[in-house]
């Protein structure tokens, strides 16, 4: 007679529950296996960037932003944010409609892209007052670090102011280290000795066309920086707005690329 075996016994083999519960195991290594080749795409690139290529967006005459969308091409931004504040003596003011905003008519002797700094007298005091600018870069909203950094202060001039140091205009960095024209500009970018008009030099203005007020800046490393804008107008005898200039700013930025 023959002998009925059970759908239970260890003699039929691997069970229908068993084959089941061998197949949900299975799919999530095969999504893995699959997933794999993905992420092993991505690779290690560095790429030079100039504000000429970022979208420029003012928020205000304290705060603006470059930002270059999905540079890694992984979705996220990498931004260059710009955060003004008032600096030193009350003599000068942040000028509201002007400061902070992209200039591309002729200063420094081209017409790049630039951001303009401006300042208002408020009195034709002996004293230095103005702005302090912190550029921050960032990527995905965390602090980034950039190498060689480079970027043009333009048009630093002004009549000579009565404390005998020179022009009005003095302009000053936490870091970065700059080449001038010494027939024109002097100093060494700190505050202890701000780049400004040398007391020398052939005329108190610089035209828009002329590169005789520039200052070029570079810095190795860095993922910040401040910029420090005062003038001393007490030469003058009109109160005048006064401005610099700054940029194009060109850089170089490692990171993940994903295709």
């Amino acid at each position: 007679m023959e002998k009925l075996v059970s759908e239970h016994s260890p003699s039929q083999g691997l069970s229908r529950r068993t084959l089941v519960k061998s197949a949900a195991w299975s799919v999530p290594i095969l999504a893995s296996a699959v997933a794999a080749p993905i992420s092993a795409a991505s690779t290690a690139c560095t790429k030079t960037i100039s504000t000429t290529t970022a979208t420029y967006s003012r928020a205000s005459a304290t705060a603006s932003q470059f930002t270059w969308a999905n540079l890694f091409g992984d979705g996220k931004d990498f931004t260059l944010s710009l955060a003004a504040a008032p600096h030193g003596a009350a003599n000068m003011t942040i000028n509201q409609p002007n400061n902070l905003t992209l200039y591309t008519q002729q200063q420094g002797g081209d017409s790049l892209p630039s951001v303009r700094l401006s300042l208002d007298t408020v009195t034709l005091a002996n004293a230095n007052g103005g702005e302090q600018v912190t550029f921050s870069f960032a990527l995905d909203g965390d602090p980034y670090t950039v190498t060689d950094l480079s970027y043009r202060i333009k048009d630093i001039d002004g009549v000579m102011a009565k404390d005998g140091l020179g022009g009005a205009e003095r302009v000053s960095l936490s870091v970065g280290s700059g080449t001038y024209n010494a027939a024109w500009v002097q100093g060494s970018g700190t505050s202890a000795s701000p780049w400004r008009l040398s007391t020398s030099a052939p005329s108190a203005e610089v035209t828009p066309d002329s590169t005789a007020g520039n200052v070029a800046v570079t810095a190795a490393l860095l993922s910040s920086f401040t910029l420090t804008y005062d003038a001393n107008n007490s030469g003058r005898v009109d109160p005048a707005n006064q401005n610099i200039w700054i940029g194009p700013l060109t850089f170089t930025v490692s990171g993940t690329c994903v295709p």
